[in-house]
Parts: structure tokens; sequence; C-alpha cells
């Protein structure tokens, strides 16, 4: 299966199961689906913000 073909479904999939992707998210996707990141740095990037997220939200 390509990049690309992966990338709609498992958006398609967290939409269908009520998950919020992000527009960040998609341009991540997009850079990976182009062959401009690797799926590790897919993952890193994702995690980070979510790290992130998750840390302003306990000071909040």
């Amino acid at each position: 299966m390509d990049r690309a073909r992966v990338m709609e479904e498992a958006i398609h999939s967290g939409e269908m199961e009520g998950a919020y992707v992000s527009a960040e998210f998609r341009r991540d996707a997009d850079e990976y689906v182009q062959g401009e990141i690797s799926i590790e740095d897919l993952m890193r990037r994702t995690k980070r913000r979510w790290d992130s997220k998750r840390k302003r939200s306990k000071h909040e």
C-alpha cells in the first residue's frame, strides 16, 4: 500500500471514531506522503504536539 492511501485511511478511520485531525497533522502527513519525512519523523512530531498540548492544559 502506498503512503497516500495509508494516510487517507488512517485519517478517515480516526474521523469515523470521532477523532479531531488537526491541520498541523495534515501538513505533516502531506510531507510524509511526499517522502519529505519518515514515518518516525511523523510520529515524533505528533507526539511532541500532543505532549505540548497536554502540558499546557495541565497549567490552565
